[in-house]
């Protein structure tokens, strides 16, 4: 099958971070390995000083990435320089205008069966008043308008508008994508847009190379990795980790995660005797090799998410054998089995944390166990094997409904 994946975000010196970046790479990769030709369609703002506004590459003997760098046109940036937000709008529907200009000719070209796209920023939504020549799967992951109200300390009514054309792109697309039961049901209360509608198509990871025991480590390591902020209960796990270190001064927490201004940071600090900071590390942000290792020779994971809509840290935490501590809500609890590869805690309850990240610590067997379901867990359902498995049963169905 030759298959074409569109995408604002993927891999390269500039994109280290993104869920949807990392999405694509592991698709392609995934879908190759399974013998199929992939093209991949980046179109992306064009950086400072780059030459060309096109490049091609062949990223492994079946796939093949195309890259259209768009630029906002110089009045535009000339007559706007001082609001950002009109000229990022700017240059959104440019990218979608583009995509729409050279989708056809690559379907045509490659002889492309079936399109996945996300709907972050809705590349393909002009394409919806053109006549696409393949069918086109749009996966659904948290959207702009959910970003804007949980990030966006400020309104913009051009931001709003192209919130709004994402969710009238998800609405008018016949064939959709999630990957959790529960946030299909988050984006019926949201947009109404009916459950059933959805393709339940989880995400997947590398598996990496286990080379350390699971709990081999003198002193148990606590690992937190994510954005330090309220949505991921940040200030819960601050508040825990006194209360555990009350009963078990012995343990070492480490957060791993943007903290902006240093914020969560410099209020522990001040709330905090030594004796309490000297077991917390506050590594930041680090890049792939420093956070592998992290998980590596941690004991047990923990983020105590207010809401998830998938839970993807989950995941990697217990691709390297480690129980994990999360909440009940949204996505984890598709990820994450109560007493069999890790435990719940209640939902923005310090106490309730500490009590769970307790009774790990003090029972190094059940670690142990919970560690090894936990890799089981990913091996069985959330590899790029899996993904790529459970994409091509999607685009087989829905190339057979398109004819």
């Amino acid at each position: 099958m030759t298959i074409a994946l569109v995408t604002p975000y993927f891999p390269d010196e500039h994109t280290i971070d993104s869920g949807i970046a990392n999405h694509y790479l592991l698709l392609a990769q995934s879908l190759a390995a399974k013998g199929n030709k992939v093209i991949v369609l980046h179109i992306r703002p064009r950086y400072k000083d780059e030459p060309d506004t096109f490049n091609k590459y062949k990223l492994a003997e079946n796939i093949t990435v195309l890259i259209h760098k768009v630029k906002v046109p110089a009045l535009i940036n000339k007559l706007f320089k001082s609001k950002w937000a009109i000229i990022d709008f700017a240059l959104k529907i440019r990218s979608m205008r583009v995509t729409s200009q050279v989708l056809n000719k690559i379907i045509q070209q490659y002889g492309v069966e079936v399109i996945e796209t996300t709907s972050y920023f809705s590349l393909c939504y002009f394409s919806l008043y053109k006549k696409i020549k393949a069918p086109m799967a749009v996966r659904v992951s948290t959207t702009f308008s959910q970003i804007m109200n949980e990030h966006y300390p400020f309104k913009s009514r051009v931001m709003d508008v192209i919130a709004k054309m994402e969710i009238s792109f998800i609405k008018r697309n016949k064939y959709v994508i999630t990957h959790a039961h529960s946030h299909a049901l988050e984006l019926e209360r949201l947009y109404d847009i009916a459950p059933k509608r959805f393709e339940i198509i989880p995400h997947g990871i590398n598996l990496p190379v286990i080379t350390e025991h699971p709990t081999a480590g003198p002193v148990i390591k606590i690992l937190y990795t994510g954005r330090l902020e309220y949505r991921k209960g940040t200030d819960v796990l601050l508040a825990a980790i006194p209360l555990v270190l009350q009963q078990n001064p012995g343990i070492l927490f480490e957060l791993i995660g943007n903290d902006h201004g240093n914020d969560y940071q410099n209020t522990f600090k001040a709330n905090n005797s030594d004796n309490v900071l000297q077991k917390v590390i506050f590594s930041g942000k680090v890049d792939h090799k420093t956070l592998s290792q992290a998980y590596q020779t941690c004991d047990i994971f923990v983020a105590p998410s207010r809401y998830e809509s998938f839970g993807l840290i989950f995941i990697e935490a217990m691709s390297y054998g480690k129980p994990v501590i999360g909440c009940n809500v949204g996505g984890v609890s598709e990820i994450i089995t109560d007493k069999y590869n890790g435990l719940f805690a209640e939902p923005g309850d310090a106490q309730s944390l500490a009590d769970k990240i307790i009774q790990l610590v003090n029972n190094g067997d059940l670690r142990e166990q919970m560690g090894l379901n936990a890799r089981k867990t990913v091996e069985d359902k959330f590899t790029g094997g899996q993904l790529a498995d459970n994409s091509l049963a999607y685009y087989n169905k829905i190339i057979t409904d398109f004819n």
